[in-house]
């Protein structure tokens, strides 16, 4: 409610847009005091003689343009146990930013935050940590109640960047928080289960359960379904990636599992893959049971969820979930995709500017097999984008960011690595020593997909082209593809 700010209240604004000169022009006489309701009204003339700098001006109005959205925004319900949501047909989801941009802070946080409040760092429950997460709360339930890895990362990774204060001992900086949004947001969902939008999507996406005597397709005997309806009911919901248009519709108690089998399937994979010589069939079975409650954990950090499920650090695992996940068998659409495109990249190449990096991957070679031919060309493909292939992959070095990348090791040859890894976050996803370029490729893009991790500038228009050319992926909010993408299709086909 900005129109209701006290003078003490914009002055704070003032402060949190770097115009804290202007805060004693605010307070003025009693008759000049700019409230919350004359701050709404403000005209461009006012601003001019509030502050005679023109860059002032610019960056006030642009400023309380932001504020006066916010106060036109639809107002977002807060659902608690005591008032359940009655009226969430009528809020309309706003899409996530691109970039995000944290609230405004109402002023007795925004106070705080500046302060450096230790109440923020103690462990003991206080008004103020509790402020602040109802805040971010609101921010995020304008868009989803259920936020992913990025959205928590893009929220939090713009708090702690702008109050650095706020960092813990983990290696994001922000665990703590995260784990205390995350709570809220289980904590604020309870109530919705009796809601008329949580009863329409049961009614579209929900699999209706079978009691004993009714007949089941899969050939389930009377005394399974009556022990599937005896447990108590687990929620069935509708799972929409945000990195895919796919969508899985999986509900854990209706294939007939619960937590303790779902424990029992995850050891013993982890023991199956402990053989000299696995039953990979019975791997996968094993996964696809489990496929529910794991989607619900993988945004989690990296080294968390990898400790939890190592068997994703397999390839043809990692890759079998892309299928089971998003119906897209990367390896075959990599396959086809390159024995079109991978000779043209060869000879765009060897004909450009990048000869001398041409010369070092095929020249030694002496022999030229199809394979050295596809492993080269997804090696070159990012210097014919001129850009930073080291976002992609690096030989023998750490890599550059936290995000996915394909490190080559033992050599600084990256045809002749001793073993390959792929590392996010500093944490080894996988590291296998009988994989190439192409393999290597399609389980990055593997690992991208399921931790749902946004491509680094620096390589953007690479990883978007072999996202959409080579392996087929196709995102839910497709976007339009960007100029050199296309231009560097039409060259390549």
């Amino acid at each position: 409610m900005i129109d209701k700010w006290s003078v003490d209240d914009t002055c704070h604004w003032l402060q949190t847009i770097n115009l804290i000169d202007a805060k004693e022009s605010f307070r003025g006489t009693n008759e000049q005091q700019i409230d919350g309701e004359t701050l709404l009204g403000l005209t461009e003339r006012m601003v001019e003689r509030l502050f005679p700098v023109m860059k002032q001006q610019v960056t006030f109005m642009k400023e309380l343009s932001k504020l006066k959205n916010l106060e036109t925004e639809v107002p977002q319900i807060s659902c608690t146990q005591q008032e359940p949501c009655e009226n969430e047909g009528s809020f309309v989801a706003q899409p996530w930013p691109a970039v995000y941009n944290l609230p405004v802070f109402p002023p007795e946080l925004q106070a705080a935050l500046q302060r450096k409040d230790p109440r923020f760092k103690k462990k003991d429950k206080s008004h103020i940590p509790a402020l602040l997460i109802q805040v971010l709360f609101d921010s995020i339930t304008k868009h989803t109640w259920y936020p992913n890895h990025k959205m928590y990362g893009d929220v939090l990774g713009s708090l702690i960047t702008r109050f650095p204060f706020l960092k813990d001992g983990s290696s994001s900086g922000y665990d703590t928080l995260l784990e205390c949004l995350r709570n809220k947001f289980k904590k604020e969902r309870i109530p919705l289960v009796s809601s008329s939008i949580v009863l329409q999507m049961k009614e579209k996406y929900g699999i209706k359960r079978k009691c004993a005597g009714q007949t089941d397709s899969e050939g389930l005997t009377q005394q399974q379904e009556s022990a599937k309806c005896r447990r108590e009911p687990l929620d069935i919901m509708a799972y929409k990636d945000s990195a895919c248009s796919q969508e899985i519709v999986l509900d854990l108690e209706v294939m007939g599992e619960d937590e303790t089998s779902f424990r029992e399937h995850i050891n013993a994979i982890t023991l199956e893959l402990r053989k000299s010589n696995p039953s990979y069939s019975e791997v996968k079975n094993r996964m696809k049971r489990t496929l529910f409650k794991r989607v619900q954990l993988m945004d989690r950090p990296a080294a968390e969820v990898m400790e939890q499920f190592p068997f994703l650090g397999v390839p043809q695992l990692m890759l079998h979930e892309m299928t089971m996940r998003f119906g897209t068998d990367l390896a075959k659409n990599m396959e086809t995709s390159l024995n079109e495109m991978a000779p043209n990249i060869i000879r765009s190449a060897k004909e450009g500017s990048q000869k001398k990096l041409y010369a070092n991957l095929i020249g030694p070679a002496e022999e030229i097999t199809e394979g050295l031919v596809r492993n080269a060309a997804l090696i070159l493909l990012p210097a014919l984008f001129k850009e930073n292939s080291s976002f992609l992959y690096c030989v023998d070095s750490e890599p550059k960011g936290p995000t996915p990348t394909i490190v080559f090791n033992g050599s600084p040859d990256p045809f002749k690595a001793e073993s390959v890894s792929i590392i996010m976050d500093n944490v080894n996803i996988i590291r296998e020593a009988d994989i190439d370029m192409t393999q290597a490729v399609e389980c990055l893009f593997a690992v991208y997909f399921l931790f749902n991790v946004q491509y680094p500038v620096d390589i953007k228009h690479t990883m978007t082209f072999i996202q959409k050319y080579m392996l087929k992926l196709r995102q839910e909010h497709d976007t339009r593809t960007p100029i050199p993408v296309l231009k560097m299709y039409s060259q390549l086909v």
